[in-house]
């Protein structure tokens, strides 16, 4: 009861309904819904693309909507909303949720390991506490991979201790409780400039791919054309991102509403976890580890979870060797 008020309650607040025809502005284009979880660098792909004008040109009036999973979720089976944040809809698609994963904005994890300044390196973390978000959590998992990669045992050289989302892990940071902590590029942008170091990051140990979207398989059916182009325009996105970062950073600066040097620094971090031989794409190791870990959050046998159960990558290779792109290294690239 309380989810489908939810989901009443933003059909209201937006105007939507739950049909799979889209309303068309003659001056704005397609309409379409896209709900996030936060407004970061993770989705920085999707305000760059709306900036610069890729969606526009693909004939897409695109709405970023912030909103929890609770609301997406549902929002997305009934088609209130066209595309959501891939994690918490694949977790539903593995209890049987017509959802398929199809882009992602990082190819791998863009954990940062950031420890304050006094830290000079992995044998100065011995006996401190780390910040995690909470046990079974991607950043959890990341952290201990990271941990073994500068030679820590986390179970026994360090303390983790669940703190909860990266503004209360960076204040845990600022007032001394934790010695160090995985953060996005962002929050670790801010940090290193009071300070902070890098030591390492989770692109090699975690290669889980980040901030991805997911679609109903009713729209891959009756609208594969508005994937199309949505997805080009990403895929745009995300080559202007690598070749123009101090643009997109000023994107960011606008959008997140953060310091213009911060940001800077956030775009540059983030170029390191884009593969530019597969733009949106992913590794197969990469995705099997994504289900793997999320199968078990959920309860359900991972050995019994087809890659293609949860992931439609065929729109992306599509629009890759139409704009020319021939990946490599990724999950069904020719």
């Amino acid at each position: 009861m309380a989810r489908g008020f939810k989901v009443a309650i933003l059909v209201l607040s937006l105007g939507l309904s739950s049909s799979w025809t889209f309303a068309q502005d003659v001056k704005k284009g397609i309409s379409v819904i896209q709900g996030i979880s936060t407004p970061d660098f993770g989705y920085l792909a999707s305000y760059v693309a709306r900036a610069k004008g890729f969606l526009d040109q693909e004939g897409l009036d695109l709405k970023i909507v912030i909103m929890r999973a609770s609301v997406s979720v549902p929002a997305l089976l009934t088609g209130e909303i066209h595309f959501t944040v891939a994690g918490s809809a694949i977790n539903a698609a593995l209890k049987g949720a017509p959802f398929k994963a199809i882009y992602f904005s990082y190819n791998t994890s863009t954990f940062q390991f950031t420890v304050r300044p006094e830290v000079r390196g992995p044998e100065d973390l011995k006996g401190k506490i780390i910040a995690v978000s909470s046990p079974g959590a991607s950043q959890y998992h990341a952290t201990g991979l990271m941990l073994q990669k500068l030679g820590l045992d986390p179970a026994r050289d360090v303390k983790l201790l669940p703190i909860g989302d990266a503004k209360a892990r960076m204040i845990a940071m600022e007032t001394g409780q934790v010695a160090g902590s995985a953060n996005n590029p962002d929050i670790a942008a801010q940090l290193v400039r009071r300070g902070y170091r890098i030591l390492t990051n989770s692109a090699e140990v975690y290669p889980v791919p980040f901030s991805g979207f997911s679609v109903n398989e009713e729209m891959i059916r009756k609208n594969p054309d508005v994937i199309r182009k949505w997805l080009r325009a990403h895929v745009r996105a995300i080559l202007f991102i690598r070749q123009n970062p101090d643009d997109a950073a000023q994107v960011a600066a606008k959008e997140f509403r953060i310091d213009p040097g911060i940001s800077r620094e956030a775009a540059r971090q983030a170029l390191g976890f884009m593969d530019p031989a597969d733009p949106g794409g992913f590794t197969e190791k990469g995705i099997r580890v994504h289900i793997v870990d999320s199968a078990r959050r959920v309860g359900v046998d991972p050995d019994k979870v087809k890659i293609s159960d949860v992931v439609d990558v065929s729109f992306l290779r599509e629009v890759q060797r139409g704009l020319g792109i021939h990946c490599r290294g990724g999950y069904l690239c020719p």
